[in-house]
C-alpha cells in the first residue's frame, strides 16, 4: 500500500501544469457593455484661390506718389490730388488723411506733410525728420510724432535717435523719447493712443531685450509698458497681438495671439493682419504661402493660396501685396478677386476702403 501511494505521488509530480491561466480579479469594475464614444474632428476647409478681378470695381481707393504728385486712383481713372512737396517717397493713410514723406537733399532726412481727404489740402507737419523711420499723426490731426537726429558725441560710431511730439498748429515740439538707440522702434496712433513698439532686435543690434521691448503707450508724460507683445488691432471685446522678435529678420518665427473674453490664445504661426468685431482673425503664413482666417476658438474658417508678400492691409478685407515678380497687386478677400492692373500700381502707394 505504501508503494502504491508513493508511486501516485511521483506520477502527480511528473504531470505538467495546466496551460490555462487563472483569471485575475480586476481592481476596478469593468463595464463590458460600454459603447465607444466618437470624437468629432473639426474639418479644415478646402483651400480657395483668387480669381482674376479684371475690370470689376476695386474694394479700395488707392493713393499713389509719383515724383512731386500724389494721385487718387480707382479701377477706372487716376486724378491728381495734391503736390505736397517732393519727391514723394512714402504714403500712409489714416483717419486724419495721408501722412506723406518727401525727399530732401540730405540723406535719410524728410519733410513730413499731411494731405486731407478728399479735398487734398496740404498741412506742413515737420521738417528734418528721419525718412526711414516711422511717424504718426493723431486721428484729429492736431498732433504728430516723429523721430529726429539725436546726440552724435564721439567716439560713438553712429549718432543716436530721439522722438518728438509736434503740435501741428504751433509747430512746438516736446521730446518723448530721449536721445538713445531705439533700434527698429515704431511710433503710431492706435486704439490704445500714441503707441511705441520696440522690437527685441533690428539690423543694427538689439535694444529691446527684457522689459525694454514690447508695446508702450504714452500717458501724457512717459511711455508705459503695456505688453511684451506687439499690439496690432482692437475690435469690440477682442485684441489682436503678435509675438515677434524683429521686423528685419526673415527667419523670425512670428505668431498671432488673440486676447478676448475667454482669455488669451495663440492662434497660429505667421503675421497677424486684421481683426473683425466677432473675433475672427486674418493671418498671413509665409511658410505655407496662405492667408488664413481663424475663429476665436482657433478653428480655421477659411484659407487661400497666396504667393506674395503683404505690404499692408486696407481695412479688414483688402490686401496690398508685392508679387514674386515685384509687381504691386490688390486682393479682395470678400469677393476672392485679385487685381493686377495693366497700368502698374506705383510702389509709393497706400489706400482706404470704399
Amino acid at each position: 500500500m505504501r508503494a502504491v501511494l508513493l508511486g501516485a505521488l511521483i506520477l502527480a509530480a511528473c504531470v505538467p501544469p495546466s496551460s490555462t491561466p487563472a483569471t485575475p480579479t480586476p481592481s476596478l469594475p469593468v463595464i463590458s457593455s460600454a459603447t465607444p464614444t466618437s470624437v468629432a474632428t473639426p474639418s479644415v476647409p478646402s483651400t480657395s484661390t483668387f480669381a482674376d478681378g479684371g475690370s470689376a470695381p476695386w474694394p479700395v481707393v488707392l493713393y499713389e506718389g509719383g515724383g512731386f504728385i500724389v494721385s487718387r486712383r480707382t479701377e477706372s481713372d487716376s486724378n491728381e490730388l495734391a503736390r505736397p512737396c517732393g519727391p514723394v517717397t512714402r504714403l500712409e493713410a489714416g483717419p486724419a488723411g495721408l501722412l506723406t514723406w518727401c525727399q530732401t537733399v540730405q540723406l535719410d532726412v524728410a519733410e513730413l506733410r499731411l494731405i486731407s481727404l478728399p479735398d487734398g489740402r496740404v498741412t506742413v507737419l515737420a521738417s528734418g525728420v528721419y525718412a526711414s523711420w516711422s511717424a504718426g499723426v493723431a486721428p484729429d490731426g492736431r498732433l504728430a510724432a516723429a523721430f529726429r537726429l539725436g546726440d552724435c558725441a564721439p567716439p560713438a560710431p553712429v549718432c543716436q535717435t530721439r522722438a518728438v511730439l509736434i503740435d501741428v498748429a504751433s509747430k512746438t515740439e516736446r521730446e518723448i523719447i530721449p536721445s538713445s538707440y531705439p533700434l527698429g522702434a515704431t511710433l503710431e496712433w492706435t486704439a490704445l493712443g500714441l503707441t511705441l513698439f520696440q522690437p527685441e532686435c533690428a539690423e543694427a543690434g538689439c535694444a529691446g531685450t527684457g522689459d525694454k521691448g514690447g508695446t508702450f503707450v504714452w500717458d501724457g508724460s512717459t511711455f508705459k509698458r503695456w505688453s511684451e507683445l506687439r499690439f496690432v488691432a482692437r475690435s469690440g471685446d477682442w485684441t489682436l497681438l503678435e509675438r515677434m522678435r524683429s521686423f528685419s529678420d526673415q527667419s523670425d518665427q512670428r505668431a498671432a495671439v488673440l486676447r478676448g473674453p475667454t482669455g488669451e490664445r495663440t492662434l497660429s504661426a505667421g503675421h497677424a493682419l486684421a481683426l473683425s468685431d466677432n473675433g475672427e482673425t486674418l493671418v498671413w503664413s509665409p511658410g505655407s504661402r496662405r492667408l488664413i482666417r481663424y475663429a476665436p476658438d482657433g478653428r480655421v474658417l477659411w484659407q487661400a493660396d497666396f504667393d506674395g508678400t503683404v505690404r499692408q492691409m486696407i481695412g479688414t478685407d483688402a490686401v496690398l501685396a508685392s508679387s514674386a515678380a515685384n509687381r504691386i497687386e490688390l486682393y479682395d478677400l470678400k469677393r476672392m478677386l485679385r487685381f493686377v492692373p495693366t497700368t502698374p500700381i506705383l510702389s509709393v502707394v497706400t489706400g482706404v476702403p470704399r
